[in-house]
Formats: C-alpha cells, structure tokens, sequence
C-alpha cells in the first residue's frame, strides 16, 4: 500500500469513527428528548378542564386539527425566555424538525356554536394510556400530554381504544399532501386543493397555527362549516 492510499485510509477511518460518535450522540439525544415528553404525570383531568364534559352532543362529521410546528415552537419560546419547556423537549428541541403535526381529531356537532356544544370527556376521566403506546404516536403527535389530552377528551367519545384512534388520525394525515414551508391562509388553502385531488373546491378552517380539515362519518373530506370555521 503506498503512502497516499495510507493516508486515504487513514482519513476515512476518522471519518467513520466521527460520524458513528456524531449519530450515537445524536440518537441518545433524541431519545432523551422523548424520555422527557412522557415523564412524570401527562394525565388529562377532566375537572380542571374550563370547557368541560358533553356526552350528549351529537357527531355529525369530524375534525382532523393540524398544528404548524416552527409557528407553535417560536410562540411557546417566546413565553419561556427563548428556553424549551421539557414537556416540549421531543416537538421543539434540536434533535427534530417537525411541520406539519396532528393536533387531533375531533368528532362535531354540525349544530354546534360554541366549543362546549361538541362531544367532549364522553367516557369521562381515563386512565394515562401506557407509554409504550405514547411513542409509537409521537412521530405525528409530538407530545404526550397533547396524545393524553386529545385521546380524553375527543377520541374516547368515537373510538373504542387509543390506538384505534391515534391509527385513524394517522391514517388520515398520511393521505394528505402538506406543504414543507409557511403559507398565508389563502395560499395554504390553495396549495392543499392544488395537491389533494380529494380536497379539491373544498373549504378549510383556520385558527392561528392550526388548519382544519373536516370529514363525513364515512370519512370523505368535507368542506368545513363556515359557520363554525372562518
């Protein structure tokens, strides 16, 4: 072997080394981040809740609420002194860049004209579902307390199980093409019919960071009420 190739050899054995040190630093990061998401108490109690519990409400279509992540990380580091929450660790931390995420899915009430006149706690309190079943979520759901929260306070009121609910609103956010950057509303709405052929002439909601996108109880997008979405 001559010097060059020594020295070839040599440089790409550091460099193999580096970048082995630099991805098991990274992947232990990351999988410090998601032992602090689902740390400690993530429970949802329905008592502390300032909306509260309706079980009677009807579901006549759903809901399914996405958040756009870097709007929703920038406001909740500007309320904590430009630091991470460490229940946010997983969602707002350096180890991932997330967009588009599931808020979650809600089933409506199309008669609805308030948030309280939807279904909300049907099944009342509910025990924290088993962190093993959390981080099979948090790829789409990037909080454990949002997956908890969600699972109370909607799901339970259409869905048998955690999973069975967390597995449709994953289902229905993997159908949908979402753009990779920030829109206005108009341009957001516009890029979406463009891209979703299903979604094409419908209408979505808004709300800050959040984009609804509404479904019939056969699961067929929908245009959303304008009288309950603006």
């Amino acid at each position: 072997m001559t010097q060059r190739q020594t020295s070839y050899l040599a440089i790409f054995v550091i460099l193999f080394f580096a970048l082995a040190i630099a991805g098991w630093f990274f992947s232990d990061k990351q999988q410090k981040s998601i032992q602090r998401s689902v740390a400690g108490n993530y429970d949802t109690i329905m008592s502390e809740d300032k909306i509260g519990q309706n079980k009677k409400a009807p579901i006549d279509y759903y809901t399914l609420s996405l958040s756009w992540s870097p709007a929703f990380c920038d406001l909740q580091k500007k309320r904590n002194n430009g630091n991470v929450p460490a229940r946010l660790a997983y969602q707002c931390g350096d180890t991932q860049q997330f967009g588009w995420v599931i808020h979650g899915l809600w089933p409506q009430n199309g008669k609805a004209r308030k948030v309280s006149d939807h279904p909300r706690f049907c099944k009342g309190d509910l025990p924290e579902i088993p962190e093993s079943v959390i981080e099979k979520y948090l790829p789409e759901s990037p909080g454990a307390a949002l997956l908890q929260g969600q699972w109370e306070k909607h799901g339970a009121c259409a869905f048998d199980t955690p999973e069975a609910y967390f597995d449709k609103q994953k289902a229905l956010f993997q159908q949908l093409n979402l753009p990779k950057y920030a829109l206005s509303k108009r341009e957001l709405f516009d890029w979406l019919r463009k891209n979703n052929e299903p979604l094409a002439g419908l209408y979505f909601g808004t709300n800050g960071n959040e984009l609804y996108i509404c479904y019939d109880k056969s699961w067929n997008p929908i245009s959303c009420p304008k009288t309950q979405y603006q």
